[in-house]
């Protein structure tokens, strides 16, 4: 995978086509996982660990997410220890969303990396051989970074490339 030109660019913030074969199936991956933990009770613990643990990064064993949630990958989401992440989170994680230790998020917060050309030409381009669509969606995405002991309030929208530093607090509703 980390051999795909489009997965390279993604990851390196660089433009690429997010309509490309490998995000479909990268998607596709994440959302069995996510529909396997949906199956799980929120009290079994102990059963939906090993699932957590194939769809996240860091340490998802000493954070708790409640759902429902919504991820596009997964795999590019960092947990330091302690996290908390409250109910309806939204990630989009074309680049990688890391959180320190002792986060605090409340319901309906998103994370999104993803970011598009502002000219109107460079944001939608003919399909390649192989595209799945019938055009090219150019995306680039930047990380975001929340510090230890941040705290997010519900509602908030954090945009790509975003960093919030340690302690802060991101007031419900803001978008940052």
């Amino acid at each position: 995978m980390s051999d795909d030109p489009a997965y390279r660019a993604m990851i390196a913030g660089e433009p690429h086509n997010a309509a490309a074969p490998i995000f479909d199936k990268l998607r596709w991956l994440a959302e069995d996982r996510r529909r396997a933990l949906d199956a799980l009770p929120e009290t079994y613990l102990d059963a939906r660990a090993p699932l957590l643990r194939a769809l996240f990064s860091g340490n998802i064993d000493q954070s708790l997410i409640l759902p429902p949630f919504y991820c596009e990958y997964g795999r590019h989401i960092r947990f330091g220890s302690g996290v908390f992440i409250n109910t309806g989170a939204t990630f989009l994680d074309g680049a990688f969303i890391t959180f320190g230790d002792r986060v605090a998020v409340g319901p309906n917060v998103q994370f999104i990396t993803a970011n598009h050309p502002a000219r109107p030409e460079d944001r939608i381009r003919p399909a390649a051989p192989g595209d799945t669509l019938p055009f090219q969606i150019i995306t680039l995405a930047l990380p975001i970074t929340i510090a230890d002991n941040a705290w997010i309030g519900a509602g908030a929208i954090i945009l790509p490339g975003v960093t919030i530093g340690e302690g802060a607090v991101v007031g419900a509703g803001a978008v940052v």
